[in-house]
């Protein structure tokens, strides 16, 4: 299998942080939502010049006129021609280049009609001024008369019609038009192109110049709006700063992540190795686990350690009983095979088939501790039934027709108990050991009651037998404990029982005497599902 490179904690802690700095830079880019401000503050700057432009030339407009001849002008809607009388008539910004279409470049203007006297002399006292103007809101202006003929530009259209353009077609109806348009002068060799939708486009905005509610004429600015690119230039110094500080403090915070982080997992890692190598008694605890996963963790590593330190040493034990339960079987099998092999043949029939009887002993008591090996073995790696329900009446009435005939059980009044978790063959084989070991031990009879609880459904079974001498109590359940090894007893039962009952999630265990040296009590716990 090809192996791939593992990077390092740390370095993944500095690139994601890094990473982190750079999404709201991505994010402005992706978004547009920079940008969009951008054209929203054009526009509003254009929307006051606008405002600005027409009340001066409406105030020209009414000083150059006479007060007895009519000024050229065009009726309103009756609609605008109400919003015309308010005293306050904001107007705000509604640009934006998520759904603002982008129209084409704004039409050349036409030669026809001449433009009107009295504007055209207005226009010529604006001119001046709003080419002053320019030099600093660097937008173009063009005023036009109620017919939509410049009369005053910044450019080079004074006398043609520009009422092609949407935006004035709706100012003269005394309508405020913004829109977006591409610029028609847009040179593809200019440097610090914008990365957006910016690039080659112009704000128009015009404005109705309204008088004695009536359309007198237009204001048409248009200008580019700034882009991403020339804000950030201008911004480069204080962007190139926070930038650095914030590339600082990506590392910084990385290094405080990795030392409380990186390091302890680290010198977990090299605990864990040292356990895997068997160094179970000379593993301590870390001083700097100053975090709740790595002190978890620590804590789970040394439990782990302790436990395989037990386990290795119940392996020892375990190990050493094994060893001289087998040794004297074996050592007798081997005495016998050798004292036959060389005296044989000058033995009675009698003495060689006492030999050969001890021999048969030996081998079924061999026999025995290997299938009780086996047992344990099952018992160790069994599953406990995970998941599976059973109620216990039925192996209780199992039990009973087991048997009959050798011991006689007595079930009282069992109730209703709930469901319990686990397997209920692993429970029969615990019933089937205690019911045995009672039969064996001198009891007649076997009580059994059950008792039920929120938690646990306990089955309590009281046998009549010899009972447990108060120094044999405490050692019962030990691998290999038995007071009847010469009658075939490997101490193997109560052991492959209880493990039985601990994978179940359960227990076994012996209840207190309550008449010394008469009868035992077993509980086997049972864990309500």
């Amino acid at each position: 299998m090809r192996s791939f490179p593992r990077p390092r904690l740390r370095t993944l802690l500095i690139l994601s942080n890094v990473l982190l700095l750079l999404l709201p830079l991505a994010g402005i880019q992706l978004l547009r939502l920079y940008e969009s401000a951008l054209v929203r503050q054009t526009e509003s700057a254009l929307i006051a010049q606008g405002a600005f432009i027409s009340a001066t030339y409406r105030s020209l407009l009414e000083e150059s006129a006479p007060q007895t001849w009519p000024l050229a002008s065009r009726e309103l809607p009756s609609d605008i021609r109400s919003d015309a009388a308010l005293v306050w008539r904001p107007r705000p910004a509604e640009l934006d280049l998520a759904d603002s279409q982008i129209a084409p470049a704004f039409p050349d203007g036409q030669h026809g009609r001449a433009p009107e006297a009295l504007a055209a002399a207005v226009g010529e006292r604006l001119t001046p001024i709003l080419k002053d103007a320019q030099a600093v809101t660097l937008a173009g202006i063009r005023v036009t008369d109620p017919w939509g003929v410049v009369v005053a530009s910044t450019g080079e259209d004074l006398g043609l019609a520009i009422d092609g353009g949407i935006e004035v077609e709706q100012a003269l109806l005394g309508r405020a038009a913004s829109n977006l348009r591409r610029r028609a002068d847009r040179d593809p060799s200019q440097g610090l192109e914008s990365l957006s939708r910016t690039t080659g486009i112009r704000v128009f905005v015009a404005t109705p110049i309204v008088l004695h509610q009536r359309s007198v004429g237009t204001v048409l600015l248009s200008r580019t709006p700034p882009n991403i690119v020339q804000a950030l230039y201008a911004k480069r110094w204080l962007l190139a700063q926070a930038g650095a500080a914030a590339l600082i403090l990506a590392v910084l915070l990385s290094l405080f992540a990795s030392r409380l982080v990186t390091r302890p997992i680290a010198q977990l890692a090299n605990r864990a190795e040292r356990v895997a190598a068997g160094e179970t008694g000379s593993i301590r605890p870390l001083i700097n686990a100053r975090t709740h996963e790595v002190a978890k963790l620590q804590h789970s590593i040394m439990a782990m350690t302790e436990r395989l330190g037990q386990r290795a040493a119940a392996l020892e034990e375990f190990a050493r009983h094994v060893s001289h339960e087998f040794k004297t079987p074996i050592t007798s099998v081997r005495g016998a095979v050798e004292v036959l092999r060389d005296h044989g043949d000058d033995m009675t029939d009698a003495q060689r088939l006492k030999f050969l009887q001890n021999i048969e002993v030996d081998n079924e008591r061999l026999q025995r501790l290997t299938t009780r090996l086996l047992d344990l073995t099952r018992a160790e790696v069994a599953d406990g039934g995970a998941g599976e329900t059973f109620d216990v009446r039925r192996s209780l009435a199992d039990l009973e027709g087991e048997f009959r005939g050798r011991l006689s059980i007595e079930l009282g009044d069992l109730g209703s108990p709930p469901p319990v978790s686990g397997n209920p063959e692993a429970l029969a084989g615990v019933l089937e050991t205690l019911a045995d070991n009672a039969s064996r031990h001198g009891a007649t009879k076997l009580s059994i009651a059950v008792q039920a609880d929120p938690d646990w459904v306990n089955i309590d079974l009281q046998d009549n037998g010899d009972g447990i001498s108060s120094g044999n109590r405490e050692r019962i359940f030990e691998p290999f404990f038995t007071t009847r090894r010469e009658t075939g007893g490997t101490g193997l039962g109560l052991t492959i029982a209880r493990k039985l009952m601990t994978q179940m999630q359960g227990d076994l265990m012996l209840l207190p005497e309550t008449e010394p040296g008469r009868g035992t009590t077993f509980r086997a716990q049972l864990r309500v599902s």
